[in-house]
């Protein structure tokens, strides 16, 4: 009932004759918001309180939910409102009289979550509540104004509804796709049993009770696909609306979607899978681009930037498909992604969305983070502890040994040199190192002993530059009598399918290093791979960031207490992982005290602020990769004529790179700013041109002596 009365008197305001003069362009600055929020705490008092929140919001963004705050802020006795814009009445008693002379009937609110999750400091809870109004309301007042403007008649012309989830026939679709998979696999029998074995759990546990799931598996053991069984089942099981898939990066995004395209083809004529994420919007698809302003399909596959950042947002743009989010299944990959500076916050937003809101998540990984010890402060957030079942039953998988790991000394240092000596003695391997330029460094050392087969990959190049190289790459480890050496960042680790013999690894947190080791023998066609961890001279001895590096120093602690155990750290021991985590989430990297503050303050534009997955704002530079220059040009002067649409947006990030924002940078003298000019004014966009065609390389992408690039990998 709350979401209707904020439906019916979110523009109670425009009754005024004050807003009847905007609508005629006599009158600016006009608020008719607050008038319908203070006649919802009129009319329903505390009751009201969550509604007039988010009808208060619901064109200019949630802004408090603290009771005196929030009440103050809408007090029609004053001139104006908090955002200096005049109240378009003061009289919210007259208004509600039209409101009624006109026939509209108030629901009954009998109570409302919102004053207990509040009066109980359950803040994450309260806001949660506040957000899900919200996102009902500003959704449907998108939709209602777009049929309005579309429509040729009186009646309006609402989009038509898009497909449902049919996990009946997409069950089926899978289980064709998994038997042709099968079919083609030339992995070894041990590797291809432990798939099975994982595909056959998840489809079983997929009948559980709804609820937190965790989903612990080695690489290589078919995570995309078991637990897409899980989750169709477990939408069948509990008659659930969607699938919603959550990925860190973009690679693993494309290369997940590919496939699921393929199994859910044809199933509808409507849109059945949905991609929502920067690489996804496309100029001529506008029904896309519709359904992603409210996640309107049965499929979603999206980012955790573009999933997390909406459950703590405060704008409608962010936050308008979070009530689609209620009642899915949600499969978080690469868990271990997840930045210790937030896991409390989160792991709370996600138990609330399970406990509240009918959702079931899981978190699938090959090194689960020991969440459990951060139990009790997400439990003081949101009143619900964090207390996951686990899939995969202890035991049953019980991978054949892949890799064999060599540890350093803690003493022993390596000289760039020297690694490269070793990379080349093997015709193929990979080495993955902390920084961009370590690997550009690299790639230039190994290159002069070898001429032929030699590769980089960082996000120092565009999107398309490295899936060239990976197309590339892929084709000579698939050809015995090819070389193939590839020098990458770490960008490489998380659900890129390469399967190198030998990998050198640059000392990193755990989780990176156990991913490293999932590009090593992947597919268990030799008896063992080989994974050298390293540790650079001194000097060189340098991370992305200071988290990063907090997280290498453990690993270099848990060496140092196996001094005397041969092996060093058993990289498969789950309790060697548990351990590693333990130590992360006990330290200070889990506090976020702005953040925390933010929250406890029910301040809804601090904490849209606070939460964010990646730290530092960056700029995007358009670079002139060859094979697309004919794309750049366009778009160049596309740019210079100033007229930047969305369109131009999704075909330049095929083509940008990311870099820190940093005005004292040497980049700087060779890049141009995009500037918005449309409506008539300019406008930053944060974009830029690479103006000279010889600081991207062909080989190892963006190429600027003296730039400071070492914070984004």
């Amino acid at each position: 009932m709350e979401g209707r009365a904020a439906g019916l008197l979110h523009d109670l305001g425009k009754y005024s004759d004050l807003f009847q003069k905007v609508l005629k362009r006599e009158e600016f600055h006009v608020d008719h918001a607050s008038p319908g929020a203070f006649a919802l705490l009129q009319t329903y008092k505390n009751s009201g309180l969550a509604a007039a929140i988010a009808v208060q919001g619901h064109h200019d963004g949630l802004v408090t939910g603290v009771p005196q705050n929030f009440m103050n802020m809408v007090d029609l006795r004053k001139q104006q409102g908090f955002n200096q814009k005049r109240y378009s009445s003061s009289d919210a008693a007259k208004l509600l009289s039209i409101f009624k002379e006109d026939g509209g009937k108030l629901p009954v609110i009998n109570s409302s979550k919102y004053p207990g999750y509040y009066k109980n400091q359950q803040y994450i809870s309260a806001m949660m509540y506040v957000r899900m109004l919200y996102s009902a309301l500003t959704d449907a007042d998108f939709l209602a104004t777009e049929a309005h403007f579309v429509r040729e008649g009186r009646e309006y012309a609402f989009r038509p509804d898009n497909a449902v989830l049919n996990a009946e026939v997409s069950i089926q679709r899978l289980n064709q796709y998994r038997d042709s998979v099968k079919a083609r696999s030339n992995a070894d029998y041990l590797i291809n049993k432990m798939r099975d074995d994982l595909y056959e759990c998840c489809t079983w546990a997929g009948s559980l009770p709804r609820g937190i799931f965790t989903l612990t598996a080695p690489t290589g053991s078919g995570k995309t696909l078991a637990s897409l069984s899980f989750a169709l089942e477990h939408a069948r099981t509990h008659g659930l609306n969607r699938v919603i898939f959550v990925l860190p990066y973009l690679n693993i995004i494309e290369q997940t979607a590919a496939e699921y395209e393929k199994i859910f083809q044809r199933i509808s004529d409507k849109i059945y899978i949905l991609q929502d994420h920067s690489l996804s919007e496309t100029p001529d698809d506008d029904q896309t681009r519709l359904l992603a302003e409210n996640w309107d399909s049965p499929v979603i596959i999206t980012t955790t930037v573009k999933f997390f950042e909406g459950l703590f947002g405060n704008r409608s743009t962010v936050c308008r498909r979070l009530h689609n989010i209620a009642c899915s299944v949600i499969i978080f990959d690469e868990a271990q992604t997840m930045p210790p500076r937030l896991a409390v916050h989160t792991l709370a937003a996600i138990a609330d969305l399970i406990t509240h809101y009918g959702c079931s998540a899981v978190f699938s990984t090959a090194t689960q983070p020991a969440f459990e010890v951060l139990s009790t402060k997400v439990e003081k957030l949101c009143g619900i502890p964090w207390s996951p079942r686990e899939i995969v039953p202890d035991g049953l998988l019980v991978p054949k040994k892949r890799v064999e790991v060599h540890w350093p000394a803690i003493d022993e240092r390596a000289e760039w040199e020297t690694i490269a000596g070793q990379v080349v003695k093997n015709r193929k391997a990979l080495i993955i190192v902390n920084l961009r330029r370590h690997a550009a460094h690299l790639f230039k050392l190994v290159q002069e002993s070898r001429s032929d087969g030699v590769y980089h990959l960082s996000t120092n190049m565009c999107s398309e530059h490295r899936k060239d190289v990976l197309a590339e790459v892929k084709r000579r480890l698939a050809d015995p009598s090819a070389d193939c050496i590839l020098v990458s960042t770490q960008c490489i680790e998380a659900g890129v399918d390469v399967d190198f013999p030998v990998v050198f690894r640059s000392l990193a947190p755990l989780d990176a290093v156990i991913q490293s080791a999932g590009r090593c023998n992947r597919n268990g066609r030799m008896e063992n791979g080989n994974l050298y961890v390293f540790l650079p001279i001194i000097d060189e001895e340098k991370y992305p960031d200071e988290t990063y590096g907090k997280a290498t120093s453990e690993v270099k602690l848990m060496l140092h207490r196996r001094r005397n155990i041969p092996g060093g750290i058993d990289i498969e021991d789950p309790t060697t992982v548990k351990e590693y985590y333990a130590k992360i989430f006990a330290s200070n990297a889990v506090e976020n005290e702005r953040l925390n503050d933010a929250i406890n303050s029910l301040d809804f534009v601090e904490t849209a602020r606070e939460y964010r997955w990646i730290d530092q704002h960056g700029i995007n530079i358009l670079v002139p990769y060859a094979p697309y220059r004919d794309t750049y040009n366009e778009l160049c002067r596309q740019a210079r004529d100033g007229n930047i649409t969305r369109e131009w947006i999704a075909r330049a990030r095929m083509l940008a790179v990311s870099a820190p924002f940093r005005k004292k940078s040497g980049i700087y003298d060779l890049l141009e700013p995009v500037i918005n000019k449309r409506y008539g004014h300019r406008e930053q966009t944060g974009w830029y041109i690479l103006l000279r065609e010889e600081a991207y390389s062909e080989q190892t992408g963006l190429n600027v002596d003296g730039m400071e690039l070492d914070f984004i990998v």
